[in-house]
């Protein structure tokens, strides 16, 4: 529905919902959700008010027939003896709903998106993406900005300053350097009666002191549709562009081929793509829908064409995917699923290596108590080269991510993967497994702290290169002000290849700065 069109709709037809709790702490509302869940009742917990002064609500319904609502108060209060009122729906004036038993876009301050990457490096990422730590609660606490015309605005910059013992992931020759990161960015928000449209925009500047030749810069657009089509259906689409640069040391210049003094292999990429859910909340079956493309290619280091000299033409790359979960729920708030997916990948160039990706996946999804949630998927995957003279894979893949939050204030998330990855200029194809816990701390309302600890291999085939890593992050944050963050981190690498010119040792410290109108 169109703003214009929400504007003419009688008050009695605005959507509504049945509020059941009113908390002052997230505990106490998620433990009252607990208890309503487990009677078989669907109820979410949405957050307001200022990120001091946090307030939870805990609702079931959205509908703007009150008589539905009335009949839901009425078996709620039969089974649980707990009491309802029928009131505004709060998602008519914010976008605060966090519906805990599905995915919603969230960002972190000064890092609006997760910044795009080419889709093939073959580096973890130790400790936080944001130039900043988390809080524990950041997916739920409100976020600064401002209103205007109709829109939330919310713009944001990081300044970093840091050192780098290891520009280039060498095994010797290693090359260090101070350098300073400048991050803004800014999303725009622009909510209706039942959907949601969101604009974001985010450049990265990084420049070294001592090594000029490594300086880079990248940028991304993004914009996201949420529409709530009804009570059984929702459509997520999005589109991205972006362009950015493979440090060397990644990409297809790894081991010796990082320290050429040539620039950096610099990229653009184009993303879109949407996701769509069917099933009402409290169905025992839900049906979710996925489909995207991207289009890779580089601008630079391009080689002279010819068969022993592609350059970066030998990466440039299309892919498309296809896929869907089927969700049965076998407990209020546990449930089984189903997962397919299917990517066909192929190259502009180098034609030998498109190929096609299946996978199934059986797994479990549960957000079972205040403390607990996670989603476990274990299955098969299949690549197939289009060149037959390749073997291609067949074998076992899974993720998972556990989280346990002992208090509102602490988490703990277990994450696992395993699958396969691009190569990029070694062997056919990469057989990659990672483990990695990470604790997010709030010791005080402005300071907390984060850890993060992960192992991780890629088998390279059907060569004899086999890498093992072992990758850590520590980092505390600072909050002086809804306004201003400060924060201070240091992250290792540690990689131990069978082919000793890809081992390499890495640690880089970070101080930064972040400030959001």
């Amino acid at each position: 529905m169109s703003p214009a069109k929400a504007m003419s709709v009688s008050v009695d037809k605005q959507p509504r919902v049945l509020q059941l709790g009113y908390f002052a702490e997230l505990e106490n509302a998620l433990g009252f959700k607990h208890h309503l869940s487990e009677a078989g009742f669907d109820v979410i917990v949405v957050a307001g008010g200022e990120p001091s002064e946090q307030v939870y609500r805990v609702i079931s319904g959205k509908t703007d027939d009150t008589d539905e609502l009335i009949g839901l108060r009425n078996a709620i209060e039969r089974e649980t003896g707990n009491l309802g009122f029928v009131t505004h729906s709060p998602f008519e004036s914010n976008t605060l709903e966090d519906i805990f038993d599905q995915p919603r876009l969230t960002y972190h301050v000064a890092q609006a998106s997760p910044t795009p990457t080419a889709g093939h490096s073959v580096r973890r990422t130790a400790g936080n993406t944001s130039v900043l730590n988390r809080s524990p609660q950041e997916k739920i606490e409100s976020s600064p900005g401002f209103t205007a015309g109709g829109l939330q605005i919310t713009p944001t910059v990081g300044l970093s300053l840091g050192y780098d013992d290891n520009i280039t992931l060498a095994h010797s020759n290693e090359i260090s350097s101070l350098f300073y990161q400048i991050s803004p960015a800014i999303r725009v928000e622009l909510p209706s009666d039942h959907s949601v449209l969101m604009l974001i925009a985010a450049a990265e500047i990084v420049r070294y002191v001592d090594s000029p030749i490594d300086n880079r810069q990248s940028w991304h657009l993004r914009l996201d549709w949420i529409w709530d089509i009804s009570t059984r259906q929702d459509l997520n689409l999005f589109a991205q562009y972006g362009d950015g640069a493979d440090r060397r040391g990644e990409g297809r210049r790894q081991g010796d081929a990082g320290l050429v003094a040539i620039d950096p292999d610099e990229w653009e990429r184009l993303d879109f793509g949407g996701e769509w859910d069917y099933g009402a909340v409290g169905n025992r079956g839900r049906l979710t829908l996925r489909a995207g493309a991207s289009n890779l290619n580089y601008t630079n280091n391009r080689g002279n064409g010819t068969p022993g000299d592609l350059g970066t033409r030998a990466l440039d790359r299309d892919w498309y995917f296809l896929g869907g979960t089927f969700y049965w729920r076998v407990a209020p708030k546990t449930s089984l699923l189903l997962d397919y997916l299917y990517t066909d990948i192929n190259y502009d160039v180098a034609t030998d290596f498109d190929s096609e990706e299946k996978s199934w996946m059986f797994g479990v999804t549960w957000d079972a108590t205040a403390r607990t949630s996670g989603t476990i998927k274990y299955g098969n995957l299949e690549k197939d080269f289009a060149d037959p003279e390749r073997g291609g894979f067949d074998g076992p893949t899974w993720v998972a991510t556990i989280d346990w939050r002992p208090r509102t204030y602490s988490v703990f998330t277990l994450t696992g993967t395993r699958n396969t990855q691009e190569p990029n200029g070694g062997g056919d194809f990469v057989v990659r497994e990672d483990l990695s816990l990470s604790w997010l701390h709030d010791w005080a309302a402005r300071f907390g702290t984060t850890v993060d600890i992960g192992i991780g291999s890629d088998d390279y085939r059907p060569t004899t290169r086999k890498d093992d890593l072992f990758y850590w992050g520590v980092g505390a944050r600072y909050t002086f002000n809804q306004h201003f963050r400060f924060g201070a981190s240091v992250t290792s690498y540690n990689r131990d290849s069978v082919v000793e010119e890809f081992d390499y040792k890495q640690l880089i410290f970070l101080l930064s700065l972040e400030a959001t109108l």
